[in-house]
């Protein structure tokens, strides 16, 4: 006689009441990051208005190539320096190309800082012939 076997005789057993499923947790809410362009950052740049720059990118990119002004801490290092920015400032994230900004930018945003990101980075902000600083030069 084989497992099943034994089991098909034996009578069936009364299950007790299910008890309800637990309850699902809330999905948190999705970040939306703004992103400005260039030319908008360059107009506020002109005009005083401009928020304050963070530039994410390496230190051997900053020294190549940075937007005169901006703040540089690494991406890798911002959570734990999160406390030298200012919370009550509106900040702008700087990379090469926009792709780390806006993560940096979504991260800002989720611990409670208003922040954008640079749509191109400080490729794009070149390419629109905006002031960039260097130490080869």
């Amino acid at each position: 006689m084989g497992l099943f076997d034994s089991w098909r005789r034996t009578p069936a057993q009364p299950q007790p009441p299910a008890s309800p499923p637990p309850p699902r947790q809330q999905e948190p809410a999705p970040i939306k990051v703004p992103e400005i362009s260039a030319s908008e950052l360059m107009s506020q740049v002109e005009s005083g208005t401009a928020p304050l720059l963070l530039d994410c990118r390496e230190p051997f990119e900053w020294h190549q190539l940075r937007i005169p002004g901006s703040r540089h801490i690494p991406m890798n290092e911002i959570p734990g320096r999160l406390a030298e920015l200012d919370q009550n400032q509106e900040w702008v994230v700087v990379c090469a190309h926009g792709n780390r900004s806006y993560a940096v930018a979504g991260f800002l945003i989720y611990n409670g800082f208003k922040a954008a990101s640079l749509a191109g980075g400080v490729t794009d902000w070149w390419m629109h012939k905006g002031a960039t600083e260097t130490d080869y030069r």
